[in-house]
């Protein structure tokens, strides 16, 4: 059963803005899709979507408010934002967030009002309660099967069962939901030297939902001094080209910035760099809700931009053969890798990547790279009759 959160998640996405009020407003790359939607909707549905884009309008001008007083920006940037939210459709926040100065840059983003619009034609699958990437548990399980690097499941616990998978190690565990985002509920574990099933028992008894408890996974020690006591994960988005093979098109790496937090979530205050994907080297660093930017960790001073990721050619090769052996019934997915003493490893899929990480990290929106061309194509793939 989804938890009340998932619900809430799942709730808020059911309906799909469109951009505008008759006309479209979008990216040029989309420019196919949306008349496409615009002319196969019904006259209900765009007398609704006009009534919404007619409130959209009405509304901006209190975001760009709520969200220059949030930021600390000026009047000079709320009159700007209010502007250009006007003539492109766009929410004021997602100009602040990306750095949006003029009209033309917008052409190539993907508003975040957009997204779960698209990935439901995209990624059906990652829509309905069976969504293996949705399901930790099953996903570990699934790499299993397929022979794909993942950390070792030491147990699960559903609803008061325990399931152990042998004995319980003596080395450091992670604790986390088997569903969820952004890393809520997940903790460390340091098991005892002896009684190790009973204490872990203990550790879990109270516990609502399934549970997973898998080996903690140190970070490589050439990211020791970015890592602080969480793992840094790169959020490695494939998608299927035109030959249906999976292709790397966009990495962000995600780093711990609160010495107290066990992930390296946005919402945990992790960082975001931009990482090429030629070459695995990192770029600035930005705070992910908006503020600063950081060429140097925050708490360790650690140099960011120009650092090379470890076993860089090993963690790609490992999120395009996850993708075609393991999960080839996924059009898009968002890996989240991490960066083990002996090699990447997978930690997470996502069949709901978002946009927000990569368009503000690299500071440039994903219409214009690769990953809006094969976008557009499995747009066009989905809504072409078989």
């Amino acid at each position: 059963m989804m938890s009340v959160t998932e619900l809430w998640y799942r709730a808020k996405k059911l309906y799909s803005i469109y951009p505008g009020v008759v006309a479209p407003v979008s990216g040029s790359f989309l420019a196919d899709h949306y008349a496409w939607r615009k002319r196969t909707r019904g006259r209900a549905r765009a007398a609704l979507d006009a009534v919404v884009g007619a409130a959209f309008h009405a509304w901006v001008p209190f975001r760009a408010r709520a969200v220059a007083r949030r930021l600390g920006l000026d009047a000079g940037w709320r009159r700007r934002a209010s502007r250009i939210a006007h003539a492109r459709f766009v929410d004021p926040n997602d100009l602040a967030l990306f750095r949006i100065e003029t009209e033309a840059e917008l052409d190539g983003y993907i508003r975040r009002f957009e997204d779960a619009g698209l990935n439901k034609l995209v990624n059906p699958l990652g829509w309905t309660p069976d969504c293996v990437l949705a399901d930790k548990i099953r996903f570990y399980a699934r790499c299993a099967q397929h022979g794909l690097r993942h950390p070792q499941v030491a147990a699960t616990w559903a609803d008061g069962a325990l399931h152990l998978y042998g004995p319980v190690p003596g080395a450091p565990l992670l604790l986390k939901p088997a569903r969820g985002e952004g890393g809520r509920g997940v903790r460390f574990l340091d098991p005892p030297a002896a009684g190790g099933e009973e204490w872990l028992r203990d550790q879990l008894r109270g516990l609502r939902g399934p549970w997973l408890v898998q080996a903690r996974i140190v970070p490589h020690p050439a990211l020791r001094d970015l890592a602080l006591n969480a793992l840094p994960t790169a959020r490695m988005t494939t998608i299927l080209d035109e030959a249906g093979r999976p292709e790397l098109v966009n990495a962000v790496l995600r780093i711990p910035s609160d010495p107290a937090a066990a992930v390296d979530n946005m919402k945990a205050g992790g960082l975001l760099s931009a990482i090429d994907l030629a070459d695995g080297s990192l770029e600035i660093a930005c705070t992910g809700y908006g503020g600063g930017e950081h060429v140097r960790h925050p708490v360790t001073g650690a140099a960011i931009p120009g650092r090379v990721l470890p076993d860089w050619a090993v963690a790609r090769a490992l999120v395009t053969q996850a993708h075609a052996r393991g999960f080839g019934d996924y059009a898009l997915i968002g890996w989240d890798v991490g960066f083990a003493p002996d090699g990447p490893i997978l930690i997470e899929g996502n069949g709901k990547p978002g946009v927000l990480m990569p368009q503000r990290a690299g500071r440039r929106g994903l219409g214009g790279q690769r990953y809006g061309e094969l976008l557009a194509l499995q747009l066009a793939t989905k809504r072409t009759p078989s």
